[in-house]
C-alpha cells in the first residue's frame, strides 16, 4: 500500500514538475512573441523589408494584415510604408547588405500591390468618375529598368483625384498615338538613375517634334531628388520631387492632402 501511495505520489510530483515546464515553455514563446511584434514605424518598415526579400511566398502580406489590424489605413500602407521599404530596400542594395535575388524579389512584390490593385479587367483601362476631370500619363521609358517608384506615384496621383494611365515601355510612335488619343493635362516620367538620362532626353525630344500640342512634361523619381539640374539635362518642362509639387506646377487642382511620414504610428 505504502509502495502505491509512493508511487503516486511520485507521479503527482512529475506531472506538477512537466505542468510547471509547459507553462513556462508557453510563457517564453509568448513573451517573446510579444517582443518581437514592431513597437514603431521604423520597426514595421524594417520587418515589412525582411519579410517582402525572404523566401516566403506571403510573410510579406501577413506583415501588411498585422499593420492593418493596429489601424494603419490600406492606403497608408500604399502610400507611407510601401515607398519607405522601397527605399529602405534601395540603401540595403547600395550598401552591399541585400543581394540582387533579394532586391529584385522585394521590387517585384512592392510593385504586385500597387498592380494588384489597380489592374484592369481583362487588360482593359476601368473608366470611372473622376472628382477633377482631370487625367495625366504615366510614362515608363524604354531606357528606364526601375518601375516601382512610377507606381507608387501613379497610386499617388489617383488619390489627388486624377486619372492615371501608365505607359509601360511604348514605342515613341505608339507614345505619341495614346497621347493624341487621350486629352491628358500631364506627362509623367519616373526617373531613377543617370542612365536613364540620354534616353528620356531623346523621347521628350520626338514626342514634342511628333505633335502640335505636347501636354506639360514633369520629370520624377529618385535621381531627381539628388540632381538640379535635370530639366535642362531632360528638356523636361519640370522636375519635381513629390507629386504635390507636380500637380501645383502644371496648375492642376487636387481633391486629397498629401500624408506625411510622421502623420502615422
Amino acid at each position: 500500500m505504502n509502495c502505491v501511495s509512493g508511487r503516486l505520489e511520485l507521479q503527482g510530483k512529475r506531472d506538477t514538475a512537466i505542468r510547471f515546464l509547459v507553462e513556462a515553455a508557453l510563457q517564453s514563446v509568448a513573451t517573446k512573441k510579444q517582443a518581437s511584434v514592431p513597437r514603431s514605424r521604423e520597426e514595421w518598415v524594417d520587418r515589412l523589408c525582411t519579410e517582402i526579400m525572404s523566401d516566403s511566398e506571403t510573410s510579406h502580406r501577413n506583415v501588411i494584415s498585422s499593420l492593418i489590424a493596429t489601424g494603419v489605413t490600406t492606403e497608408q500602407v500604399l502610400q507611407i510604408y510601401v515607398p519607405a521599404v522601397a527605399q529602405r530596400i534601395g540603401e540595403l542594395w547600395i550598401q552591399d547588405r541585400a543581394s540582387f535575388v533579394q532586391v529584385t524579389v522585394g521590387a517585384s512584390r512592392l510593385q504586385a500591390l500597387f498592380q494588384n490593385e489597380h489592374q484592369p479587367p481583362q487588360g482593359k483601362w476601368l473608366d470611372r468618375t473622376v472628382p477633377l476631370g482631370q487625367s495625366m500619363l504615366m510614362i515608363l521609358p524604354e531606357s528606364e529598368d526601375h518601375t516601382l517608384g512610377a507606381f507608387v506615384a501613379a497610386d499617388q496621383f489617383r488619390r489627388h483625384g486624377i486619372w492615371v494611365r501608365m505607359a509601360i515601355r511604348l514605342k515613341p510612335h505608339e507614345l505619341v498615338r495614346v497621347i493624341e488619343e487621350g486629352c491628358f493635362s500631364m506627362l509623367g516620367m519616373s526617373l531613377a538613375t543617370q542612365k536613364s538620362i540620354a534616353g528620356v532626353e531623346e523621347l521628350i525630344n520626338f514626342l514634342r517634334s511628333a505633335m502640335d500640342h505636347c501636354p506639360p512634361i514633369v520629370i520624377g523619381g529618385r535621381y531627381v531628388l539628388d540632381k538640379d539640374d535635370v530639366e535642362e539635362r531632360t528638356g523636361a518642362d519640370f522636375a519635381v520631387r513629390s507629386v504635390r509639387e507636380a500637380i501645383e506646377r502644371c496648375g492642376l487642382a487636387s481633391v486629397s492632402e498629401p500624408l506625411s511620414f510622421d502623420s502615422v504610428v
